[in-house]
């Protein structure tokens, strides 16, 4: 009996933790769309503006409208064809996350598996990838890694297939392993990703010992997989009105730093239900009531941390990035997760759930949280460049070429003449982000 009581106790904090941190990485339309869940699932919840409409039977249960991924593949495809784009998506809730917790909707797993299941949902990145590992999750979590392994394993056989996958090859690996005869296809994603990128066919003959034509035609095979789980999912990056986390107000001696939480304003618990807990009789009905009521303060508890955790971050990149929010975006300086996470005193898991899909404003105009984060470049000293830095100094020095003699690899070197000490892969590296052609491509004759 203890046991058991135990085990239950265990499962019910894993779920309490699962549920505060996926509320911490949510934005606020996410926690807006949440809170309206949570309100029709838990009679004590009022909100001031909860409306979700549920299709209705004729036997009086709700009924949810079963989507394939066909559905939303289709629709794109049908679009692209007309030229018309649709837009509508988010607000009709056909999101990827929806998609997918839709689907938990109608697994027959256990109740703990499926909480980790709809972490791990909200875990992904805009691409649909999971790249945090499965001990640092359990970590945050509270729980074993073999817990959150099964559930990723759930994940990956979930549709669009590829989803949940830690980068581009297996992402790239799960789709050809739903498939047959597809051991060329694999071998070549999974030994020679990078020479297929570079179109060296001829050597991926070589050395798989297949004919030209047969590495031609695994090629064509892998450009027809979907490198992106979140294609064909509206992003949210077409919406008409991005509404704020945070907002940084610039007065004369100082900031004032304000966290956007509306939704906290309009979440209470009902007073009658309070009352109706101690009246009524049946014992049974009282502890629904109970229950209900402890996880309405629950959830209570996880808006007003998120709050604070929101705070306590934004303060600490406004005291970190001063020269920036007094001058504007070309005084950013180096700052990454790390070391806020230090000074914060918890996690950098924490802090990246923190940003995630999160935005400020401030005088200059909207930001991502993760605008204001770069890896740092050791230079000269202790000084640290920023990526926004360097793709600057980059961007000059290509300005300042000759066309007809167009600098290569002399980039490296007079970055180097600028205290910034990187490698020419990496000059690379950032040249091919800021789409700048290489200096052939930049050659005028």
């Amino acid at each position: 009996m203890e046991l058991r009581q135990e085990t239950e106790l265990q499962q019910k904090i894993s779920q309490n933790t699962i549920q505060a941190v996926s509320i911490l990485q949510m934005g606020n339309q996410e926690l807006e769309e949440y809170l309206e869940t949570m309100a029709l699932e838990n009679p004590v919840i009022e909100t001031e503006e909860a409306g979700m409409a549920m299709d209705i039977g004729q036997d009086g249960k709700s009924k949810i409208p079963r989507k394939t991924y066909e559905d939303y593949q289709n629709r794109a495809y049908r679009d692209e064809e007309t030229g018309k784009e649709d837009f509508r998506g988010e607000e009709e809730g056909d999101s990827l996350e929806n998609f997918l917790l839709e689907q938990v909707l109608y697994m027959d797993i256990e109740e703990s598996c499926a909480s980790v299941l709809k972490y791990l949902i909200y875990d992904l990145d805009e691409r649909g990838y999971l790249t945090e590992e499965p001990e640092e999750i359990a970590v945050s979590l509270g729980t074993e890694p073999e817990e959150i392994k099964k559930a990723v394993e759930i994940l990956h056989s979930m549709e669009p297939t590829g989803v949940g996958a830690r980068n581009l090859q297996e992402c790239l690996l799960l789709q050809l392993r739903k498939k047959t005869g597809t051991e060329l296809e694999e071998a070549i994603i999974q030994d020679y990703l990078v020479e297929l990128g570079k179109n060296q066919l001829s050597r991926i003959a070589e050395q798989t010992g297949r004919s030209l034509e047969e590495v031609r035609e695994a090629r064509e095979r892998i450009l027809g997989l979907n490198p992106r789980p979140s294609n064909y999912f509206p992003t949210g990056r077409f919406k008409e009105y991005l509404i704020p986390d945070i907002i940084v107000v610039k007065l004369r001696d100082y900031f004032e730093i304000l966290v956007n939480d509306g939704q906290n304003a309009r979440f209470h618990i009902s007073d009658f239900y309070r009352e109706m807990e101690s009246r009524v009789e049946d014992k049974e009905a009282a502890e629904y009531i109970r229950e209900k009521i402890r996880q309405a303060e629950w959830l209570q508890q996880c808006l007003v941390q998120r709050k604070a955790t929101l705070l306590k971050l934004a303060e600490k990149i406004v005291e970190r990035q001063q020269n920036f929010f007094r001058n504007g975006k070309g005084f950013l300086e180096p700052l990454t997760q790390r070391e806020i996470a230090e000074e914060m005193g918890v996690h950098p898991s924490t802090v990246s759930r923190g940003i995630k899909g999160k935005y400020l404003q401030c005088p200059w105009e909207t930001y991502p949280l993760s605008f204001f984060f770069s890896v740092g470049i050791q230079g000269e000293g202790s000084k640290e460049d920023s990526a926004d830095h360097i793709k600057s100094c980059i961007r000059d020095i290509i300005d300042q070429e000759e066309k007809k003699k167009p600098f290569s690899d002399m980039i490296a070197e007079k970055l180097q003449k600028m205290g910034i000490s990187i490698s020419r892969r990496t000059v690379a590296k950032y040249r091919d982000s800021m789409h700048i052609k290489d200096a052939l491509g930049r050659k005028e004759y």
